[in-house]
This record gives C-alpha cells, structure tokens and sequence, in this order.
C-alpha cells in the first residue's frame, strides 16, 4: 500500500476498514478536517488559505449536522475543526462541536485562541478530544509579527490557554 501514499499510521487499528476496502467494498474515511468559517482574525504569514483572501463564508448549523449524522453512520470516527479560518469565528462552533460528540464522533479543534473564552472554553473542553492553540512564538512582539495581529492578541491568548488548562482540570475533563 505504500505506493498508494497512504498514511497507515492509524489503519492498523482499522483492519477490518482495510480489509473491506480490499474486497472492493466502499468504505468512507475514518477522519474528515471541516472549515466553520471562513475568515480569520489573524492574517499568519505562513498560512496556507491567505490565497482565499478569507471569504466571510460558514458552514450552516443545521446541514453540518446532517452531515455529521450521516458521516457518523458511515463509519467515520472523528473531526477535526480547523482550516479555511479561525472555527471559533463561527457563531455556533461551540454548539457544532458538542453536537459532533453527542453524534458519536470524536472532535478536535485547532484555533489561534484568541476566542477561546473561558465562557466558551467549558462547552469546548467538555466535548473535545484534544484541542492545539497556534501560538508560534515565544514573545509578544514575534507573535504579532507571526500572527499579523498586536501584541495583545499574544496576552489574551495566553490567559485563554491557563484559563482552560484550570477549567479542565476543575471539571474533570479528559481533552488534552
């Protein structure tokens, strides 16, 4: 299967999934990656969908959890909230992101954690399996020159984060 540029690092706790596959049978992934939003506010100068020149576009609550319904019925087992902009832009993203786990999938979430409120932060971490906040950088100063945001944005970030490793750890919850 190397050949096929396929990640095998998770299929191996799939077999049957392979299995089925081989027999021609149609499978479905194990994993989707799903933009909630379409813009951002940060403007990182490594980032992949600068080229999008961020389009105000979001997935629509109710048909995102059709799919996911359905995704969850195929076999899928888990969603990552990231890409195309910041999720956490999306109005109901913390709504989206419980309905994901109620659906029987495991949700992750990659934001730059700037709107990771401690209002938002007790919904998200209860649901989530684990979530990664974009920091990439280690000073105020680098960070706004990364992020294309103020040095600000850096601080707030960084309370975001303590706040939710003490809410976390509060309630219990096994995000990592």
């Amino acid at each position: 299967m190397d050949n096929l540029r396929i990640d095998s690092h998770k299929l191996i706790f799939h077999v049957s999934r392979v299995n089925d596959w081989l027999r021609g049978k149609t499978i479905y992934p194990l994993y989707l990656e799903i933009g909630l939003y379409g813009g951002c506010n940060h403007r990182c100068i490594f980032c992949a969908f600068d080229y999008l020149d961020y389009t105000l576009q979001m997935q629509d609550q109710r048909c995102l959890q059709r799919f996911l319904t359905e995704a969850a019925g195929r076999g899928v087992k888990s969603v990552l909230y990231s890409g195309e902009g910041e999720p956490l832009l999306h109005p109901a993203a913390p709504q989206i992101i419980a309905f994901t786990r109620n659906a029987g999938l495991d949700a992750a979430l990659v934001t730059n954690g700037a709107f990771f409120s401690p209002s938002k932060a007790k919904i998200l971490l209860k649901n989530l399996t684990w979530v990664k906040f974009s920091i990439d950088a280690a000073t105020r100063n680098t960070y706004a020159a990364i992020h294309g945001t103020t040095p600000e944005d850096f601080d707030r970030v960084l309370v975001n984060v303590k706040e939710a490793l003490r809410i976390r750890n509060r309630y219990g919850y096994a995000c990592t």
